[in-house]
């Protein structure tokens, strides 16, 4: 954000005690995910970003699990809503952390596309208006399920109904309330004290407190919200995915008017903890997850799948590979159908071709593996060719041994390494070859089982001409 938001004296309540009944879940409902991370993620890496005294999060139903989901961290406060009586019952809940501050503002877990920018507007107008309580509100085209901003003849606002309680011509309004607000802390819990719960659900009502605010003459105030999809709610499934779309287009903008180039960005999926460098291309149907980081003037796709890897500066990632928790080195090229598994790590100008699977090995600067080969559990040293067919057999049934292969190696194609074993630089190993014991440096290596030869005088061919 272009501009450092501070509110030392603001303390943000989010309320994420809701069962969730509508998303048929075993999961607690604001820790589905959009975008690679838990709805009430998404909400608290925004209220952070005001840069606020303290943050309140209230839960109740499956408590342990987002307490575990979300961590301890230092600035939040954890606070138990044992029964679900409302949104009002549940910000009194926070009374006790709520102290040593001048303002309290009130979030829903639930609601992954808010802005910061938004919260911030309405925390600037409430302390520049000497409101006691601001909300912000939005005109829907169809308010159905939200409570409506009720205003007198003049428009000044006069109270806030519930759906559940609207008269049919309340139930017209178009005006709602997002349920966010921002209250002077002197002023919240003793409004929430008189709240009562005299309505169809028997629950109190956090809106509630705005007519009792006007009956005492205190200044409310409404800050009109610019896009009205950010107090979209999820309660359900499909709610869920509607939200992920919105998020998912925004982020796609976001990337495009950053320098990258995103092609037929409808097929695309880009996680919200993903980083892109400039210049590089996204083609169509690829996916980026979790905290993937990719470099400057790479070029991604069509239809691969990155996972949670670091990609360096100017590497190639071609059509249908898959990689996930590995890292590739600069200049790298990787695939067609190639597959980077877990602690994969390819130093850069690394060249992994079409159905080659590596899997917690390490490849050095310029080594090529180009054609149907296994590395696993293994580490290869630099300007190293691994010709079509190798294997490392690492797993012997029970325990898995690894493959150390030195620097400058040739291995010819259908070769295999019964692990453990060390290949020393400059060593030579022959087609079809089966490796069951060490090999000295330089010179050619031939095996056949079981009779396997070293050959110490023998020189590699060299390109004409070189």
């Amino acid at each position: 954000m272009s501009q450092v938001m501070h509110y030392p004296e603001l303390m943000v309540c989010v309320l994420a005690a809701g069962k969730g009944k509508r998303m048929r879940s075993s999961l607690p409902k604001v820790l589905h995910p959009v975008l690679g991370k838990a709805m009430l993620e998404h909400v608290l890496h925004t209220v952070e970003e005001l840069r606020p005294h303290k943050i309140a999060v209230v839960t109740g139903d499956g408590s342990d699990k987002v307490r575990a989901h979300i961590g301890d961290l230092a600035n939040l406060e954890w606070v138990i809503q044992d029964k679900q009586l409302g949104t009002g019952h549940a910000v009194r809940q926070c009374e006790s952390v709520c102290t040593d501050v001048e303002d309290v503002m009130i979030v829903c877990g639930d609601t992954p596309l808010l802005r910061c920018e938004t919260l911030d507007a309405l925390a600037r107008h409430h302390r520049e208006s000497g409101a006691k309580v601001t909300f912000l509100s939005a005109v829907l085209d169809d308010p159905f399920g939200y409570g409506r901003v009720l205003r007198d003849r003049d428009g000044n606002i006069v109270g806030i109904v519930e759906e559940r309680d609207a008269t049919d011509e309340q139930k017209a309004i178009r005006e709602v309330t997002s349920g966010i607000y921002c209250v002077k802390q002197d002023v919240l819990f003793t409004l929430l004290a008189k709240v009562g719960n005299r309505n169809a659900q028997g629950e109190y009502y956090l809106p509630d407190i705005v007519p009792l605010a006007l009956d005492a003459g205190m200044n409310v105030q409404a800050v009109h919200m610019n896009d009205v999809r950010e107090i979209v709610g999820v309660n359900n499934r499909k709610q869920l995915a509607e939200a992920e779309a919105i998020l998912q287009q925004r982020i796609i903008e976001d990337w495009q008017l950053s320098g990258v180039t995103i092609e037929q960005p409808h097929t695309v999926r880009i996680e919200a903890s993903v980083r892109i460098g400039m210049d590089t291309v996204i083609r169509a149907g690829t996916q980026l997850l979790g905290s993937t980081v990719i470099g400057d003037e790479c070029c991604v796709g069509p239809y691969a799948v990155i996972d949670n890897c670091w990609i360096d500066d100017a590497v190639q990632v071609h059509a249908f590979s898959h990689l996930q928790d590995a890292s590739v080195g600069s200049d790298g090229r990787i695939g067609p159908f190639a597959r980077l598994r877990p602690e994969a790590q390819l130093d850069s100008k690394v060249h992994v071709g079409n159905f080659v699977e590596i899997k917690k090995a390490v490849v050095g600067e310029g080594s090529k593996i180009n054609h149907l080969t296994y590395i696993g559990d293994a580490t290869v040293g630099a300007g190293c060719n691994i010709g079509a067919g190798t294997i490392t057999c690492n797993y012997d049934g029970a325990n898995k041994h690894q493959t150390i292969i030195g620097d400058d190696v040739f291995v010819g194609s259908n070769t295999k390494f019964i692990a453990p074993v060390r290949v020393g630089d400059g060593a030579t190993i022959g087609a079809d070859s089966i490796i069951t014991r060490d090999v000295s440096p330089g010179g050619l290596t031939l095996s056949a089982r079981p009779d396997q030869r070293h050959l110490p005088n023998w020189r590699r061919p060299r390109k004409k001409g070189g």
